[in-house]
């Protein structure tokens, strides 16, 4: 299985800093963090590296993308992080990139620190799904039909409404809608929780946990209790929602992440 790596190398490398490898949520690839986050990571003196996890981005698997399991994506993140052996990494999560994260953790993956963002808690999601279909039963509408159908398809105004802020520029929305797509059944079914995937608190690495407080998919109260369940301090950032490396607010949620993997010890 082909499997896509992109990397941004600093100019001015920062001395014994981490790497970083960043690991995408559903129906998109690695390169929701090519806009802003790489780049920005890459200026502070950071070796970044995003992966696109199979039938996603630049990865091969397209075709079978409903054959994969939760337990295939941790696999393609052992392979990503084999290929960059050689020194402290940072692994970084976000929504079921979170899960992916915990998942291989809980099978022995080791790493100077783990950043779950607007993550899959370690409980799972079928909690989250429970509320959402009460609060916003629209987004509970068009994330099933995810079981079904092409993310294309999904009613874009909603999506917007919900994965976005409000004030989120037309174009960027329309550069991410064009490349949105499906996601695996298989995964969908698993994260909501009957398949445990997160590691005993004392199995975890440093954890970092951030969230949006505009997020309407991992709300707040879940990325409180994951931070709860691995003994770390929740950030919240005001007027983010869930699309946080694509929102207007990016870098309030950059600004955090890269002030805890500088207090990491060496």
């Amino acid at each position: 299985m082909e499997l896509e790596l992109i990397t941004r190398r600093p100019a001015r490398p920062r001395p014994d800093s981490p790497r970083l490898l960043l690991v995408h949520g559903i129906c998109v690839g690695a390169w929701v963090w090519e806009e802003h986050v790489m780049p920005w990571f890459a200026d502070a003196g950071f070796d970044v590296h995003a992966l696109s996890l199979r039938g996603h981005g630049g990865s091969g698997g397209r075709e079978r993308l409903n054959d994969w399991r939760l337990a295939d994506y941790t696999d393609d993140l052992r392979r990503a992080v084999a290929q960059l052996d050689g020194g402290p990494l940072v692994v970084v999560g976000h929504s079921l990139g979170g899960a992916v994260v915990q998942d291989w953790v809980r099978s022995g993956g080791h790493a100077a620190g783990v950043a779950l963002l607007a993550s899959v808690p370690p409980w799972g999601l079928a909690y989250s799904a429970w509320q959402m279909m009460l609060s916003s039963p629209d987004l509970f509408q068009q994330l099933a039909r995810l079981s079904f159908a092409d993310a294309q398809s999904l009613d874009p105004d909603a999506m917007r409404r919900h994965l976005f802020s409000d004030d989120l520029p037309d174009a960027d929305y329309a550069r991410f809608a064009a490349r949105v797509q499906g996601e695996s059944r298989h995964v969908g079914i698993e994260l909501q929780g009957w398949r445990p995937f997160a590691p005993m608190p004392w199995q975890s690495p440093p954890m970092f946990v951030l969230g949006g407080l505009d997020d309407r998919f991992i709300r707040p109260d879940a990325v409180r209790g994951t931070a709860t369940y691995y003994g770390a301090t929740p950030h919240l950032v005001p007027r983010l929602a869930h699309a946080l490396m694509l929102d207007p607010r990016w870098e309030d949620a950059a600004r955090p992440l890269l002030d805890w993997v500088l207090r990491l010890p060496a």
